[in-house]
């Protein structure tokens, strides 16, 4: 059922796709904000697809008049349905947002009315307001035919400036984890990623006094697992630090992403007293050859030495790890699986290097395989095209692959 708060004027309804990655119960927080923004202006409905379900019914029922739509790569596809459902459903105008229509705004303006750009927050203020659309910066949309870029919004530099998700719209029963951010951003520049392009190669941060109070709200709705969101939860050791003391007598348990070479015994001893049970390390490749090509500025040994680390303070891992990057050969599996069997993560997850919008792998060859094939890959690889490592061909991608999957499955099965 979805759950409605009754403000103002307009009805504004806020969609997250279903995707086809693990963790669907992570909290979109991103809408979430939206949607608290949004309540100043407009009657807000939400609909979180991986825990809601979605269909014509529901959109006549809510009758909205404005539809926002946030779309990655892998959930564009959805996207694109939903917009169609809507449509039919209603008079209703669509917007899309998120990372995939920043990058490709014009394959958004094929389905929908406007595109946002980057951050949205007081995008959508200025919608809600109705300013003439040649006045709404980070926007595009169509005019005469024509598709119109207006110039990028500055980032937000107050990250305090924003409310906290809109939580009482949401099904929190439906939640496991409740997802958690205390900064937006990441200042390194891997070449398959385009976090760095989409919030401009910055990192801006909430305070820790604004964190504090979101934590002591999220622990009085009930939740005792969360999941810090940050791109690198550990960028700014005393940071993590003050927040460790913040939270060791709150309860929590929790998890949060790390890079490997900004650790140390004393963050990971206070991360482990207040509560984090589990670390998630980008390992990508064990080849120092492939790392390097993809500009990730680590060391293999920095690696090794952050699994050694966490296990010594009794901390969970969770590799992530990612065939096909350039420069992977016979060989670099190799290393990989020989690197993976000396860490022994408690957890890995092996994705296909793919060439997502605002990212450099764009500049490379590509391959075709059924989705069939794709599925059993867990992580990257839905939505975007596969990257086809220079020199190698479709069937010895795929040998390798597999072989790559079935080494991680046994490596897997000897540490369970």
């Amino acid at each position: 059922m979805v759950k409605i708060l009754k403000t103002k004027i307009m009805r504004l309804l806020l969609i997250h796709p279903k995707f086809p990655y693990r963790g669907k119960d992570l909290f979109p927080i991103g809408l979430g904000v939206l949607a608290s923004i949004a309540k100043k202006k407009a009657e807000v409905f939400v609909i979180d697809e991986n825990v809601q379900e979605l269909n014509e019914g529901i959109i006549r029922e809510i009758s909205p008049e404005l539809v926002g739509i946030s779309a990655t790569t892998p959930s564009f596809p959805r996207a694109v349905e939903i917009i169609k459902l809507v449509k039919k459903a209603s008079d209703a105008k669509v917007f899309l947002g998120g990372v995939h229509v920043t990058f490709r705004p014009e394959e958004g303006l094929e389905y929908a009315d406007l595109v946002i750009r980057g951050e949205g927050e007081l995008t959508l203020l200025d919608i809600l307001d109705e300013k003439p659309l040649e006045e709404i910066k980070g926007i595009s949309f169509k005019k005469d035919g024509k598709i119109i870029h207006n110039e990028d919004r500055e980032l937000i530099e107050d990250l305090d400036s924003l409310p906290f998700p809109a939580y009482e719209l949401f099904p929190l029963e439906k939640y496991e984890i409740m997802s958690i951010a205390t900064s937006r951003g990441c200042p390194y520049s891997c070449i398959y990623c385009s976090a760095s392009e989409f919030w401009k190669h910055r990192v801006r941060f909430r305070s820790l006094e604004n964190v504090f109070e979101e934590l002591k709200l999220v622990k009085k709705l009930g939740f005792t697992k969360i999941r810090f969101m940050d791109s690198i939860f550990t960028l700014k050791k005393e940071r993590v630090l003050r927040i460790c003391e913040l939270i060791r007598d709150m309860g929590f348990k929790w998890s949060c992403e790390i890079r490997a070479d900004l650790i140390d015994d004393e963050i990971l001893k206070a991360m482990k007293e207040a509560g984090c049970f589990l670390v998630c390390i980008g390992v990508d490749s064990g080849s120092q050859k492939v790392l390097d090509a993809c500009n990730r500025r680590i060391k293999v040994e920095d690696m090794k030495k952050a699994f050694m680390l966490a296990r010594k303070h009794g901390i969970k891992t969770r590799a992530y790890v990612t065939f096909g990057f350039p420069g992977e050969t016979k060989e670099t599996v190799i290393e990989t699986i020989r690197f993976l069997e000396e860490v022994k993560p408690d957890r890995i997850l092996l994705s296909l290097a793919t060439a997502y919008p605002g990212t450099k792998l764009e500049e490379g060859r590509f391959v075709k395989i059924h989705p069939n094939w794709i599925k059993k890959f867990h992580g990257h690889g839905f939505g975007g095209k596969l990257y086809l490592p220079e020199g190698m061909q479709r069937k010895e991608y795929t040998k390798l692959a597999d072989f790559m999957y079935r080494e991680i499955k046994r490596i897997t099965k000897n540490i369970d």
